[in-house]
């Protein structure tokens, strides 16, 4: 029996060709890195643009009489198969420089960039063209904000769908916004981001960072994405970088909303925030542990602890996953990541993972369930912000929470099909559905991604998705329901 579909072709289409001519000019600014560097890679980003500008321009021009009116199915399809689609041409510049990339790490670089996760399959970093690192930076700084922000910035037409729109890329409790008109909200959204990098950008030059290195981590500090400019990562910068780099970690974790609560002047409102205050005192507490850990065990100074353990939890619940290269941490301090991974940020933010809004409202349903077990005619809901929340949105939450551990579970299983160890599975899938890629190389000492054969890396780029869409807006893709008419 055919499917009658109902999704919006031509509207996708016309976004996948705006898509594409945002890349053109992406392509451009790094074949200008390429001049002023003097270096050859600038054929490949020509190229790229050639490409790129041509069909971006054909689907813009043929698909220009859309019907601008978006439901909630196509804002979920077009953001889900935007993220699909729109890092398959990302790779061009990586999959032409054939020095550095096969077609399988080409693509592998543009799924990790885009969707913020920041492995890569570079050993020697500070050997690739500068251009090529520029471009690898500022596609994560696109991935950190997500593709309907500048799907709203730059198509206007949208009536109410760009509502469905930001709301499939942003999934939070409370569908907050800052502004009664999204077109206010996104426009603030962006230049709240904006600032952050410029502010980050600025305050790395006064460290021991060149200004290309400082344009590099701010770009991929800002979106939480980890890709760094260096081999040790963030270990070869001075203590004054680090700080910098772990303090916009932390403002990158947070809700944007609350970001402009903050601004605002909305300090009660700012301070009152349940997931705020979750999210402080998971820093505190597991910072306090690493701190006793690296004194006692591991016969650190207290300020080199408080510094190393403060970075690595403020880079693992922020999804950033920047490493200091501390090799050796035992078994207390990897399971203390690997369980930060799965924690995450804030809700409404560019670090994914579970989030600590939907960690705050599963720990609270503990004590209310043994009540309900006891008074099952008692009215007992569970309050967040202090707001109830129905029970369809506490059931879509544990669903989350389920599928979630499902994926990490078949992704480790699958990885260790594809032939690697237990361990270095699980930890593999935790890193890559969490998108928190470099922190690998901490857990495993001389690990590279590099090294991985073609079906391990495949079945990540899988994970590195279904964690940056936060699941829902993945499987949309493939459900029947989502697709058919009714």
């Amino acid at each position: 029996m055919l499917l009658k579909r109902e999704f919006n072709k031509r509207i996708f289409f016309y976004v996948l060709g705006m898509s594409q001519l945002f890349l053109a000019v992406v392509f451009i600014l790094s074949m200008l890195v390429s001049f002023v560097y003097e270096e050859g890679s600038w054929p490949h980003f020509f190229l790229s643009f050639a490409i790129a500008a041509a069909t971006g321009g054909l689907l813009v021009y043929f698909n220009r009489n859309y019907n601008s009116a978006i439901s909630k199915k196509d804002g979920r399809l077009i953001v889900g198969l935007a993220w699909v689609v729109i890092p398959v041409f990302g790779c061009l510049p990586f999959a032409l420089d054939t020095q550095y990339f096969n077609l399988t790490d080409a693509l592998f670089e543009s799924y990790s960039g885009f969707t913020t996760t920041g492995a890569t399959t570079l050993k020697d970093v500070e050997s690739v063209p500068k251009a090529t690192l520029f471009y690898r930076s500022f596609i994560q700084w696109v991935g950190g904000l997500g593709f309907s922000v500048f799907i709203i910035m730059f198509v206007r037409n949208f009536r109410n769908g760009a509502n469905n729109l930001f709301n499939a890329e942003f999934n939070s409790i409370e569908k907050e916004k800052d502004s009664p008109h999204i077109d206010s909200t996104v426009f603030r959204l962006f230049i709240v981001y904006s600032c952050m990098t410029v502010a980050c950008f600025i305050l790395l030059l006064f460290g021991n960072m060149t200004p290309f290195e400082a344009l590099c981590h701010s770009l991929t500090t800002i979106p939480t994405g980890g890709f760094s400019v260096a081999n040790r990562n963030m270990a070869q910068y001075d203590t004054y970088s680090q700080i910098v780099v772990m303090f916009f970690m932390f403002l990158a974790g947070m809700s944007y909303f609350l970001l402009f609560y903050l601004l605002h002047g909305k300090w009660k409102k700012f301070i009152k925030d349940e997931q705020l205050r979750m999210y402080m005192f998971i820093i505190f507490f597991f910072s306090l542990g690493f701190v006793f850990y690296f004194v006692y065990s591991l016969n650190y100074t207290f300020s080199d602890a408080l510094r190393t353990a403060l970075f690595y939890v403020v880079s693992v619940v922020s999804s950033c996953g920047f490493d200091l290269k501390v090799q050796d941490m035992g078994m207390f301090s990897t399971s203390a990541l690997i369980l930060l991974m799965f924690i995450g940020g804030c809700s409404a933010s560019s670090s994914t993972g579970l989030k600590i809004g939907r960690v705050i409202v599963l720990l609270k349903y503990i004590p209310v369930s043994i009540k309900r077990l006891f008074h099952p005619r008692a009215i007992i809901p569970v309050r967040y912000n202090g707001k109830p929340l129905r029970d369809e949105n506490i059931s879509l939450i544990f669903g989350f929470f389920f599928l979630f551990l499902t994926c990490f579970i078949l992704g480790a299983f699958a990885l260790s099909v594809a032939g690697n160890e237990f361990m270095h599975s699980l930890a593999l899938s935790a890193a890559n559905i969490s998108n928190v890629g470099p922190i690998m190389g901490n857990l495993s000492e001389g690990f590279s991604y590099a090294d991985l054969n073609m079906t391990s890396k495949y079945i990540l780029i899988v994970l590195m998705m279904i964690g940056r869409l936060e699941i829902y807006a993945f499987f949309a893709i493939f459900s029947y329901s989502v697709w058919s008419r009714n």
